[in-house]
């Protein structure tokens, strides 16, 4: 007996230290064939909670017996006639059998299965183990998914582009579901209705993806599909497929008052995008083309031909939300001319370093509305301060560091400009990571508050303020200098001041030599 011991002892051992369903199964195999010393042996396990089982292990001359077989067929007469075999062990718990080992007949043929007494001690140590990781597998899942709609989340998305992309997946396509005016849905219909609105399109988008596609819920109002293998033609008709059928069933829902749409964008990896730490913000690009277009579409981001690049599309689109943006400055210029004004070169002077440094249409457009936008949160800072006439003391300083908090707020419910969050947010951010609000350093700075930041510096110098005379260009240009690899990017303000000295930076109001 003394010699059946060593397989359950290792084995208890092994069950200790696993919670995977994979081991499990690979230790309970092997304890069973090594205590039964059987020619055929198969392992048994309740799939989920049906009534039917599936074949985990075999080993020797057992047959394979593919898919699941119901319960009830498990009866000793089918199992002779069907297989040759019968049950040796079961795991049972609360009088529910969920898995058991099936021996060739032969061996069941003799007065007791050879360590049969053994089996099934080995049967109680699987049931305990089978449990564990049952409840192991639940709380892994919740760990990785979405409470609301059921889809893995942002975490388990982030785990899986950072580990597997360009290993275990080596080509696949990402397609970016962003629901339209999702805002305004919740709005109309109340924030409780949201979570049934998500749950459609989520039911939308697993009845439409392929059978190896995997379904994100990566923001509030936005899906992310991972389809691995997936072509151009097969990414571009699947979205399709997608948006179309979310605006037609839902122009069936009765409580909706107009259809609910969404924007699909779509990257290939590594066909369009080669660099994993690149997918997620492709993908945002092309959904970002997609919205300014008029929603409701798919765009497909390609690194080598962004759409409509060089046709004047993205300054149009800038045209029709100029009437938003404008309504805002004009409330900040009610409360202060000098913000409006400053907002204004701001945006210029972006705008112009932008285009020198040849970035696409779209990015130097979201800079220039950048520039705008970049300090409305002003608004919200007292008058007192806003128009004080002389330095603000450490506590005024405090209050007013509170305006890019305030921007962050207000432009979070303009219509689709999220897109512009970044560069304001981070233009008091310092390339030595001694800025705010975050502390970011170097080029974790995103491009256009690095490039804000240069602007709003050089006009602040060279504009004419209430406690203050314009200094002169002169003098701004060396404290530029002065400011790279500490304030600035030190790139970003050697091209600001090539600018400068070829005269394509007009300096307003400001002194000359």
């Amino acid at each position: 007996m003394a010699e059946k011991q060593e397989p359950l002892e290792k084995l208890q051992e092994q069950l200790l230290h696993t919670s995977r369903m994979e081991d499990i199964c690979d230790h309970l195999m092997e304890a069973a064939a090594e205590l039964t010393q059987c020619a055929g042996l198969a392992l048994f396990l309740r799939c989920g909670e049906t009534s039917e089982f599936e074949q985990k292990r075999l080993a020797g001359c057992f047959p394979e017996i593919p898919g699941s077989v119901k319960e009830e067929l498990f009866d000793s007469t089918f199992l002779r006639c069907a297989f040759g075999a019968e049950i040796a062990g079961e795991m049972i718990y609360k009088d529910r059998k969920y898995g058991f080992f099936l021996v060739c007949c032969q061996e069941c043929d003799k007065k007791e299965v050879q360590g049969e007494k053994c089996l099934r001690l080995l049967c109680t140590l699987g049931m305990l183990a089978l449990r564990s990781g049952w409840y192991a597998g639940e709380a892994w899942i919740k760990s990785v998914t979405d409470d609301v709609t059921g889809a893995y989340n942002r975490r388990y998305l982030l785990k899986r582009l950072n580990e597997d992309m360009g290993n275990s997946v080596l080509q696949a396509a990402l397609i970016d579901i962003n629901v339209d005016d999702f805002k305004l849905y919740n709005e109309m219909y109340g924030y409780m209705q949201s979570d049934s609105l998500l749950q459609f399109v989520a039911e939308i988008i697993r009845g439409e993806k392929s059978t190896r596609g995997e379904l994100y819920r990566f923001g509030a109002d936005e899906f992310l599909l991972l389809e691995p293998g997936m072509a151009e033609a097969q990414a571009l008709e699947t979205a399709e497929r997608i948006r179309k059928k979310i605006r037609q069933v839902s122009k069936d829902k009765k409580k909706l008052i107009h259809p609910l749409t969404v924007s699909c964008g779509i990257v290939l990896f590594p066909e369009n995008v080669a660099v994993k730490e690149d997918l997620l913000g492709s993908c945002s690009r092309a959904v970002y083309y997609a919205k300014v277009r008029g929603k409701n579409q798919t765009a497909l981001w390609k690194k080598e031909d962004h759409p409509r690049e060089g046709s004047g599309y993205y300054r149009s689109s800038f045209e029709k939300i100029a009437p938003t943006i404008y309504a805002f400055m004009a409330a900040v210029d009610a409360k202060d001319q000098i913000t409006f004004r400053h907002s204004l070169k701001v945006s210029e002077y972006a705008t112009t370093l932008a285009q020198a440094l040849g970035l696409k249409e779209e990015e130097v457009e979201i800079i220039r509305e950048a520039g705008l936008l970049h300090d409305i949160g002003k608004i919200g800072i007292p008058e007192n301060i806003l128009k004080k006439q002389s330095f603000l003391t450490e506590e005024e300083y405090t209050v007013m560091k509170e305006h890019v908090k305030n921007a962050t707020e207000m432009i979070r419910f303009l219509p689709d400009m999220n897109y512009v969050l970044p560069a304001v947010v981070a233009h008091h951010e310092r390339y030595d990571g001694k800025g705010y609000p975050s502390g970011l350093a170097g080029e974790d700075i995103p491009l256009g508050g690095r490039c804000l930041a240069i602007a709003d510096s050089f006009d602040t110098m060279t504009a004419r303020r209430p406690y203050k005379e314009p200094m002169r260009i002169s003098y701004a240009v060396r404290e530029l200098e002065k400011g790279k690899n500490t304030q600035f990017d030190p790139y970003l303000t050697d091209v600001f001041l090539q600018l400068i000295e070829e005269g394509k930076i007009r300096v307003w109001n400001g002194q000359e030599e």
